[in-house]
């Protein structure tokens, strides 16, 4: 806040200056204009917007309408509409770029976007203004208030792409000014890298400073997530269970852990583009993004780079074949049917499998690995059939994978047993090995029953979607003591997730979500890497890559070949509830149909 005042207060006396313009136009319009000028300079903020909204209303064909827009969204600032100012600044910008107050407009919107807490935006609009600039008091306004906010700034994020645009002796003068700034805080890395642009360099001195890492320096986390928009209260949720964590190793080892939020407002684009300028900056480790999309693209952004990024809760399969630092902390879903695959043919001895899976893009892949290793492992798949996400009907899915079983028409209505007897198809049992489902609790709770009914019986596979109690419920004749995985389902007695449900419901005032937990074991996992010796990148990537048998809060996590998770825990829906497969009463061949 310190500095948004001294930007403001800086332009307050700037703002008299570029005020002082005359227009030609009708009687009328010049005395408006003149009365709106005259209320701009007496701090009537508010009827000075209104009267320039007035002009720019009644007279939109006026060669001064770029005025009466620019004086407006100025006017509105002064008065605190900053919304409305910002508005006003940006049409004015794409309108009007060859104006003489377009630089003004940038500068305007650069301190709007600053007061908001969104820096980087701040930083390019000023770089923007700084471009158009052809007034040296706005000049030094607008080096001063990037000076400024480096100096104030909690973390500094400076990619020198953002430069790109500027003429070099332009960007070398503008870096003269701010590469002080960024030393005297230590942000060395950055200042080398603009001052490389310029064919300068740090002194011997400072290269060793930034080159300092040692074992008892502070260790860094980005939490690359969404802090805004409909994502933002699953971010909100990785991040509570990360400093849970950090502030555990502040009580046990009296030294911190800085844990810096970067909001990707739930855009992959974004979460990229502040992936790739964190590769140039000292911080030591990204927890993070959240989604799927955004770690695929943030894992390729990194790739060429030594930053360790641990993403949470994606489970997409290959994120991590996109760069050697990648790590994933939830097992993929093609792990997940290769799990159930193997549990088919080893456990079960299944020789035949059906597939039941609906068109979900997870569900599809789960499906497609599963039909894979099955046939891998000698198995034969029967018969597949694809429901669509919507679905609440799924007898005519069921009747096909009948009449595939029995090897009848699909709209075959009788069966002929070899007695002779003509017996409705829908009362005719048939059997098949297994039944491999993935799929979400609410479509499957629909669809068991009616499975039943049309009287399919085999042993039932399937995915993390089955972790529900409204499933459970069913009871055991519906569910056929069902095994699927979960890598997320905490046993209750877990001493590691009692811990943390503790200290989380002491910090927050709640119980802790599953992200929670997620993003706790994130960064236990980055400080086990750092206690095995070794601070820098390289040493963390290495350490991460040997961890096994971590007992987490949301699961136990071990780093195969590929840096993913995985430990992959069966359940098996008994009695109302999951049972680790192994610890059940019933034995594997005995299903209650």
């Amino acid at each position: 806040m310190r500095i948004v005042l001294v930007v403001i207060f800086l332009l307050l006396p700037f703002g008299a200056v570029i005020a002082s313009e005359t227009i030609e136009d009708s009687q009328e319009v010049v005395s408006l204009y003149s009365r709106g000028k005259r209320l701009l300079r007496q701090g009537d903020w508010l009827e000075a917007a209104r009267l320039f909204e007035e002009l720019s209303g009644r007279f939109p064909e006026s060669n001064n309408y770029d005025l009466f827009l620019f004086n407006r969204s100025k006017a509105e600032y002064y008065f605190g509409n900053l919304d409305k100012a910002l508005s006003g600044f940006s049409r004015f910008e794409s309108r009007f770029k060859n104006s003489e107050f377009v630089a003004h407009a940038w500068f305007f919107s650069g301190n709007i976007y600053y007061q908001k807490g969104r820096p980087a935006n701040a930083l390019e609009h000023w770089l923007n203004a700084y471009i158009d600039c052809n007034d040296y008091r706005l000049e030094e306004l607008i080096v001063e208030s990037i000076r400024l906010m480096i100096r104030g700034a909690d973390k500094v994020n400076i990619s020198t792409d953002i430069f790109s645009s500027i003429p070099v002796d332009q960007k070398c003068k503008l870096y003269d000014q701010i590469v002080p700034e960024l030393k005297q805080r230590n942000e060395m890395m950055t200042a080398q890298s603009l001052l490389e642009q310029c064919g300068k360099t740090l002194s011997v001195s400072e290269l060793a400073r930034s080159q300092e890492r040692t074992t008892n320096r502070d260790l860094e986390i980005a939490m690359l997530l969404p802090f805004s928009g409909e994502l933002q209260a699953f971010g909100d949720d990785i991040y509570g269970g990360a400093v849970v964590a950090a502030e555990e190793y502040r009580k046990r080892t009296s030294k911190t852990i800085s844990i810096v939020t970067y909001d990707t407002q739930g855009d992959p684009v974004i979460a990229a583009r502040i992936a790739k300028e964190l590769v140039n900056s000292l911080t030591d480790a990204i927890v993070g993004p959240l989604t799927s999309d955004a770690a695929q693209v943030v894992s390729a952004a990194s790739g060429c780079g030594d930053l360790p990024v641990i993403a949470p809760a994606a489970t997409q399969a290959g994120l991590t074949r996109l760069s050697e630092t990648a790590f994933q902390l939830s097992p993929n879903i093609e792990l997940q049917a290769v799990a159930m695959a193997d549990y088919a043919v080893m456990n079960l001895q299944a020789d035949s499998a059906v597939i039941i899976s609906s068109t979900n893009r997870d569900h599809l892949l789960m499906s497609r690995a599963f039909a894979t290793r099955f046939a891998d492992l000698g198995g034969t798949i029967i018969a597949i059939e694809y429901y669509r996400p919507r679905d609440t009907d799924f007898g005519a899915y069921i009747r096909d994978v009948k009449s595939m079983l029995l090897g009848l028409p699909t709209d075959s209505s009788v069966f002929i047993n070899e007695e002779g007897d003509t017996l409705h198809i829908d009362a005719v049992g048939v059997d098949v090995d297994c039944l491999y489902m993935p799929g979400n609790a609410s479509q499957l709770r629909l669809m068991l029953p009616q499975l039943q009914f049309y009287n399919i019986r085999g042993k039932l596979l399937g995915s993390d979607g089955w972790n529900d109690d409204g499933l459970y419920r069913l009871g055991d004749h519906i569910t056929r003591l069902a095994v699927f995985p979960s890598p997320f389902l905490q046993p209750a007695s877990s001493e590691v997730f009692t811990m943390f449900s503790a200290a989380y419901d002491a910090r927050y005032g709640k119980p802790p979500a599953r992200l929670s937990a997620l993003g706790y074991d994130a960064v236990k996992l980055i400080i086990q890497a750092a206690s095995k010796g070794g601070m820098s990148r390289d040493d963390l990537t290495a350490n991460l890559s040997t961890i096994a048998d971590f007992q987490g809060a949301a699961a136990r996590v071990t780093f195969g070949r590929d840096r993913e998770n995985i430990e992959l825990p069966l359940y098996r829906i008994e009695n109302g509830m999951a049972v680790p497969v192994g610890l059940s009463g019933q034995s594997e061949g005995t299903v209650q149909e």
